[in-house]
């Protein structure tokens, strides 16, 4: 008996170590993203921490109702300010054009590269143009273990081997054919900040080079009515090639990102004058909601363990980290929308808008004055 529950105390364990990161997938990546755990009377879904998909979608639809005045009795338990309601029934969230399918069944090629995939995760890049906004509107995993790539993959149904050396660097010689290939053939619609097919370089990445091969020559089952992206001559070195010269090129963009990020100067960006007292006040109450952090700091374990959103959860990260890292993730979160691609230690609100530049100089002006609190008691030593 006791051996059976050391058994079932590891089994859940490593059940819980695994499936973190492969629930947050699953709940916006496969067929189970719409799946409730149960339903309440009146019909609302109840949904897991991890199911933001499937709960943002019931929200929706009865934001649509709300706004033709069709009666939903679901209405009444959506956890959902009426404002906040009037905007998602014509704006649904950006994960809301989550993909379900990322491997097409019945498709011979894989299309997700492993290795591609995983460098994804630690840092996402820009997948599409956002208005007013580059910021990757992606989660972003940088302590991603090798046991998770592994999970991840199968779930997400990557056939791609992610196991053997990484890829040789390219020569002069290589990187140079390689720039050539993407003047001529690819940056036309992949580059520049806004980039017209909304893929860039580094994005591109995420596919292996023999899809690429077979989706740039446009032929069946690649070709259809619906295709964007005209037909581009590539012969399968070739495509093997750019794919080598993606991968350098996401390892230069996270090295800028990098080096802007440990470039911040907090005395250089806090306002020349104090922090109002009403600012105070909103710092430590109605920011968490305003600046979404109680979207994932109040609710998912994995965020909610680094930091909950409320004001004695601050103090606690204040005492733990300080504010100057505090402020410091606000402002790299500018800097990834600015480069379309997520720092080594990502920035927040992570897969948000950045916050106003006039907001995060009075959190820089906020910190340096000792992080106080509506009382006037300072909570950091910078």
């Amino acid at each position: 008996m006791r051996a059976l529950w050391v058994l079932a105390l590891l089994w859940g364990g490593l059940a819980g170590a695994k499936g973190v990161v492969a629930q947050e997938c699953t709940g916006c990546h496969t067929a189970r993203r719409t799946e409730p755990e149960a339903r309440f009377a009146n019909g609302l879904g109840r949904w897991t921490d991890s199911q933001c998909f499937g709960c943002h979608a019931e929200i929706n639809d009865v934001a649509r109702k709300r706004q033709k005045r069709e009666p939903d009795p679901r209405y009444f338990a959506v956890p959902v300010r009426e404002d906040k309601l009037v905007h998602l029934a014509t704006t649904p969230l950006s994960y809301m054009n989550a993909p379900e399918v990322l491997q097409p069944p019945g498709r011979d090629i894989p299309r997700i590269s492993a290795r591609g995939l995983a460098a994804f995760l630690k840092r996402p890049s820009t997948l599409s143009p956002t208005e007013g906004s580059r910021a990757p509107r992606m989660m972003a995993y940088p302590e991603l273990l090798a046991r998770d790539e592994k999970d991840i993959a199968k779930l997400l149904s990557v056939r791609s081997a992610a196991v053997g050396p990484p890829p040789a660097r390219l020569t002069h010689a290589e990187k140079a054919t390689a720039e050539s290939l993407w003047t001529a053939r690819c940056a036309a619609c992949h580059s520049g900040p806004k980039p017209l097919s909304g893929r860039d370089g580094v994005a591109l990445g995420l596919y292996t080079p023999e899809w690429t091969y077979a989706y740039s020559r446009a032929q069946p089952p690649y070709a259809h009515p619906d295709r964007r992206m005209p037909e581009v001559p590539l012969t399968l070195d070739e495509a093997k090639l750019l794919h080598r010269f993606f991968g350098e090129l996401r390892q230069e963009k996270e090295r800028e990102v990098d080096a802007r990020v440990a470039a911040l100067s907090l005395e250089r960006s806090a306002v020349p004058v104090q922090v109002p007292r009403a600012m105070l006040a909103y710092l430590w109450g109605p920011f968490f909601r305003d600046a979404t952090c109680v979207h994932c700091h109040a609710t998912s374990p994995r965020a909610a363990g680094a930091f909950t959103a409320s004001a004695e959860g601050l103090k606690a990260y204040l005492r733990k980290k300080s504010g100057e890292e505090y402020w410091r993730r606000l402002e790299t979160r500018a800097l990834e929308a600015e480069h379309g691609l997520v720092a080594a230690k990502p920035g927040m609100p992570m897969a948000g808008l950045e916050l106003p530049v006039e907001l995060r100089r009075l959190i820089a002006r906020w910190v340096v004055d000792g992080c106080k609190d509506p009382e006037g008691e300072s909570w950091c030593r910078r």
